[in-house]
């Protein structure tokens, strides 16, 4: 069986740091995929991006991941904007590819479906019912409460959530997310809400302050370990659940797991692109930072 079956558009990604500009294939599909490959997890693609613009998936070929492919009209495209002290992110949508349908999910059971919506409309809860049927369920809720609008993003909470989240068992959001779906500025309190609705484990990210896992009414603080250099953050969180899923289905406590995850998520900071180390790498990385 494979571990994880993660869906969401493969995206171009047009990345300017300061005066420099890379152009480089993203979304959730790409960036969690490619990390949990490089792991040596097994995972599958369902995506979606326009003819033209297939080459965004030739790195997942390359791994020899199983790609299940609809073809789209456009291709979701980013630009993502950054200082040169990479505090913060200006963020424009110039295009978005058709959004997935029940019809287009072939008959699959991984142990777990990863979900990487990057707008409203890219997932509908018809779709995510029918997936909780299939398999357990992991979502990155960022896209549940993005609206894009003449290329401009905005935040609002996720209307179906009641519904939605309890076909969730693992939620992954930021700190602005988790406020956004609760109300509660209070992180723990937020957290603590977001379990109501059944979700077995609330991933929380921090960024520089680490991450909060709620899991059955116990609150896990996991640190931050600081990367060597930061290059690029696009990507991150990406790289945090997909590590923190490889260590969980490998029956990893939720601690451990925590800060492999952060550990993974710091080293695709010291880079242009997708994580590729090992859990090697990862490890030594982690008995390094013990260290200092």
């Amino acid at each position: 069986m494979i571990d994880v079956c993660v869906i969401g558009h493969t995206t171009r990604d047009i990345i300017r740091i300061g005066r420099g500009e890379k152009d480089l294939p993203g979304g959730v599909a790409y960036y969690f995929s490619m990390a949990y490959t490089s792991l040596g997890g097994s995972v599958s693609v369902i995506t979606k991006c326009a003819e033209k613009d297939t080459f965004l998936l030739n790195n997942l070929v390359k791994r020899n991941i199983d790609i299940f492919y609809s073809q789209s009209k456009k291709t979701t495209t980013f630009e993502n904007v950054y200082p040169e002290d990479l505090d913060s992110r200006m963020q424009k949508v110039t295009s978005i590819a058709t959004p997935f349908t029940v019809q287009e999910i072939p008959s699959i059971f991984p142990r777990y479906f990863h979900l990487g919506p990057l707008t409203k409309k890219d997932i509908s809860l018809d779709l995510l019912r029918a997936l909780s049927k299939q398999s357990k369920v992991s979502l990155d809720v960022q896209g549940c409460l993005r609206t894009v609008g003449d290329g401009t993003i905005t935040y609002s909470d996720w209307r179906e959530k009641n519904e939605g989240l309890t076909y969730v068992n693992i939620l992954k959001a930021d700190e602005v997310e988790a406020r956004i779906l609760t109300g509660e500025d209070h992180i723990e309190k937020a957290a603590d809400i977001l379990s109501t609705y059944g979700i077995d484990e609330v991933v929380i990210t921090l960024g520089s302050k680490g991450s909060l896992i709620c899991s059955k009414g116990k609150l896990y603080r996991i640190p931050s370990f600081p990367p060597r250099k930061v290059v690029d953050l696009t990507g991150c969180g990406d790289t945090y659940i997909a590590g923190y899923l490889f260590k969980r289905l490998k029956s990893s406590p939720i601690f451990e797991a925590g800060n492999f995850a952060a550990a993974v998520a710091s080293l695709k900071m010291e880079r242009h692109g997708s994580f590729k180390g090992t859990e090697k790498d990862v490890e030594k990385f982690l008995e390094m930072s013990r260290v200092i």
